[in-house]
């Protein structure tokens, strides 16, 4: 795919055109801590952030069918801490998307209903606090944990050399090496999603007080989180 399709397609997208805009909403909040002109860069802050809510309405269905799927899933039956994780993952990213639609309207100044947001954004930030702790626990596991898969095909793999006394064909070579390849491209994504967690961790604790800091690092967290995701998104086309 040549360049200028890839840009077509990256800007087409909603969930990439959803990144950008968080990308300037906290590019913004920075902008907020050391400019003069504070007032209006926490406008366009907000009404980034209100414009990124309609992205996400009904992502929350989406979340719990994630749930649904990793607690029936074969591989989440045989490793009950790593199904567990996922689960609580999914599971609490779809309750704070829940208490975030449900809070739209007071954030849109329709329905003005104050107590009830500022429920719904402190009780969500705890949820997502949750959810993104599940992720983090899961893909160090993930990293660092030895893969049963992996120990198995490296065992036939070792059989096999044996049988035939140390001489491999070239298929069984390429398909090895492809499966290095594959290993390598997942432990790099895992490590990029987990620094990009690590940086989340900031937004939602700085708003339940679990991790006190200042508005321009959230900032910067947040910006840093989603250069990370907007990364993984344009290897996508």
């Amino acid at each position: 795919m040549s360049y200028t399709k890839q840009i077509i397609g990256f800007t087409s997208d909603a969930g990439a055109l959803e990144k950008l805009l968080r990308f300037i909403q906290f590019s913004a909040q920075i902008l907020a801590s050391y400019t003069s002109e504070r007032a209006a860069w926490l406008l366009l802050r907000s009404q980034l952030a209100l414009g990124r809510r309609y992205f996400r309405w009904f992502r929350f269905l989406d979340c719990f069918s994630k749930a649904y799927e990793s607690f029936n899933s074969t591989e989440a039956r045989g490793t009950g801490f790593m199904g567990a994780l996922l689960v609580g993952k999914w599971g609490f990213m779809g309750a704070y998307l829940g208490l975030e639609s449900l809070a739209i309207l007071d954030v849109m100044g329709v329905w003005p209903a104050h107590e009830w947001g500022q429920f719904c954004l402190l009780e969500g930030s705890r949820l997502w606090f949750y959810a993104l702790v599940c992720s983090i626990i899961w893909q160090l596991c993930v990293l660092y944990l030895p893969s049963k898969a992996g120990n198995a095909s490296s065992t036939g793999t070792e059989a096999k050399s044996k049988g035939s006394h140390g001489k491999a064909n070239s298929k069984e070579k390429d398909s090895t090496a492809k499966l290095r390849a594959a290993e390598s491209r997942m432990r790099t994504l895992t490590k990029r999603r987990l620094a990009a967690d690590a940086f989340d961790l900031f937004l939602p604790g700085a708003v339940t007080g679990w991790i006190p800091a200042a508005p321009e690092t959230v900032g910067f967290a947040g910006v840093a989180s989603t250069t990370l995701g907007l990364m993984e998104m344009w290897d996508k086309f």
